[in-house]
């Protein structure tokens, strides 16, 4: 599963003090150094019961355009101290970007250590060790201050969306928490009868920040903060002429270390205040000899209709 880029916007509860909340798209990350010695990047993050999909490219030598996919690399797979399997490259079937390697029997499991090894001509090993954690329930989904407007021939439906877990005591646990709004396309017969379509998932804004369709919300967390339920003001908009308002869907990622550091660096760049400049960002990497990353996590999902609450 390729790791998704982020955009950091502002907090939007009180109880977000130490999370970061974030815009994110699914697409792989492109991490660009300038560097006198070209190194491995690698890109994955896998769950348990499904192959392990890795992302092997090269960083960009200096005016080079774009970073350089490795088709020709050795990738093994550990799972402790044993080998699960060596890795298979398959090609990317559009465009020019290339593939991936991925396993084909083996599938990773819940409290296990993976380590991946990759070696490829012309560059120096590079290994990456993580696992997959333990998954956290939502004990509860909740909805407050709903209401609903349109504008423009837009309908949005405002709302508070609350979430509590069952995170567990006397151990520090990392969480990354999506929402997404499920919505159902529909069109009318000559009868006027609805006839609806196959339900989709779609990205829900902020009053701050609105996304678009490849974007999700997301907030990283460290164990529980200050309140109990996590209180995240959002915001769905739908085509009231197309599509109809299904359930808002939040996702509990239970994710490693590697997977939280990681994208809280990539979705904090810290500007300094009033000072027109940039700290560098630093880009978490849990890559040795390489760069990227490589982190397991689990997820649960549960949904809630807005309006039959």
């Amino acid at each position: 599963m390729p790791l998704p880029t982020a955009l950091v916007i502002r907090t939007l509860s009180a109880f977000l003090l130490g999370s970061v909340l974030l815009v994110s798209c699914e697409e792989a990350v492109e991490i660009q150094f300038d560097v006198t010695r070209s190194r491995l990047v690698l890109s994955s993050s896998f769950i348990p019961d499904q192959p392990v999909v890795l992302q092997v490219t090269a960083t960009r030598s200096r005016g080079s355009v774009a970073p350089a996919p490795i088709t020709d690399a050795r990738v093994s797979l550990f799972e402790g101290m044993e080998l699960a399997e060596e890795l298979t490259y398959f090609p990317e079937s559009k465009g020019n970007q290339g593939g991936t390697y991925r396993t084909t029997s083996f599938k990773p499991q819940v409290g296990r250590q993976y380590t991946i090894h990759v070696a490829a001509p012309g560059y120096d090993p590079v290994s990456a060790v993580s696992s997959i954690p333990e998954p956290v329930k939502i004990k509860t989904l909740a909805v407050k201050r709903l209401s609903m407007t349109e504008v423009d021939g837009t309908a949005i439906y405002d709302y508070h969306l609350l979430v509590d877990y069952a995170d567990p005591v006397d151990e520090t646990n990392y969480y990354d928490l999506r929402m997404s709004q499920m919505v159902v396309p529909f069109k009318l017969n000559r009868q006027g009868d609805t006839i609806r379509e196959q339900p989709y998932l779609k990205s829900v804004s902020t009053p701050v920040y609105e996304t678009s369709n490849s974007e999700v919300i997301s907030i990283l967390l460290k164990d529980k903060q200050n309140s109990d339920i996590i209180d995240v003001h959002l915001q769905s908009r739908l085509d009231p002429h197309s599509e109809l308002l299904g359930e808002v869907i939040a996702e509990l990622r239970t994710v490693s270390p590697e997977y939280y550091f990681y994208h809280r660096s990539i979705a904090r760049p810290d500007e300094l205040p009033n000072s027109g400049l940039k700290d560098p960002v630093i880009i978490y990497n849990n890559v040795l000899s390489g760069l990227g990353v490589f982190a397991g996590y689990t997820s649960v999902r549960q949904g809630l209709n807005l309006t039959q609450r």
